[in-house]
């Protein structure tokens, strides 16, 4: 699959803009949302100090998808690092590692604001976490099912993003799938290369999406895909992570 090269974006003041279409678009997008989807968004001072503050920007499109959400089915919960360390603590985040938002209990994670292409993931995020409608093959829910059920391995899929990347949202999307399907076996972490250089550089990212995978057990990962995985492939290599390739044989 295709992916884009890094260029870096201009230093400014970023703030949102959403025509009046398109946020009838995702009104009726978000329309569908049947069940109540939590999402912990999580930020701190280190934001100001940085040549672009993208906390802002984040907050004000979790803003609008709540003005535009069915009542009560999007719940944002807000954690400042100054004011509820212990949050930070419980999923494991530090204060510099903001903006952070956290889905599905923890196991979708967003290190970096999901903006420019990356928006229209993160709304179908939302609504496929409301229907449980994952968009996934029968024999990978079957098989993520049954990982989640085993003592195998939780396994990170890190997916590098640039808000630019066109293809990006396939992986990402992908990944926080596997994710929910496995009960959280599996965690998707999306990572904003710009937001985040030195995971991007621990990687060697020089195209986006690059899409790695840690096991519970590595300090590091290795990187296994540079574009959008395949489902079928990205399943092998999650079992293989896992130490539980004898589960799709069951």
């Amino acid at each position: 699959m295709s992916a884009t090269p890094i260029t870096p974006p201009s230093a400014e003041e970023v703030h949102i803009e959403v025509d009046e279409d398109t946020k009838a678009t995702i009104k009726e997008i978000l329309s569908q949302m049947i069940d109540p989807v939590t999402i912990e968004f999580f930020t701190s001072a280190t934001c100001k100090e940085r040549e672009t503050n993208w906390c802002t920007p984040t907050q004000e499109l979790l803003d609008l998808l709540l003005e535009l959400s069915p009542s009560g089915k999007l719940i944002v919960n807000k954690h400042n690092y100054d004011e509820d360390k212990a949050a930070f603590e419980k999923f494991g985040l530090t204060s510099n590692r903001v903006p952070a938002i956290l889905m599905d209990g923890g196991s979708i994670r967003y290190i970096g604001a999901p903006l420019g292409e990356e928006v229209r993931a993160f709304i179908e995020t939302i609504t496929r976490l409301s229907t449980g409608k994952t968009g996934l093959r029968q024999r990978t829910k079957e098989t993520l099912s049954k990982l989640n059920e085993s003592n195998a391995k939780h396994v990170e899929v890190i997916t590098v993003v640039t808000p630019s990347c066109p293809y990006c949202p396939y992986a990402v999307l992908l990944a926080n799938m596997f994710a929910h399907d496995s009960g959280g076996k599996v965690i998707a972490m999306n990572v904003e290369a710009y937001e985040a250089p030195d995971i991007a550089d621990a990687y060697s990212v020089s195209a986006v999406p690059t899409v790695a995978l840690r096991a519970a057990d590595q300090e590091i990962g290795n990187v296994e895909f540079v574009g959008v995985p395949p489902e079928a492939e990205l399943l092998k290599k999650v079992l293989e992570y896992s130490g539980a390739e004898h589960v799709e044989k069951q």
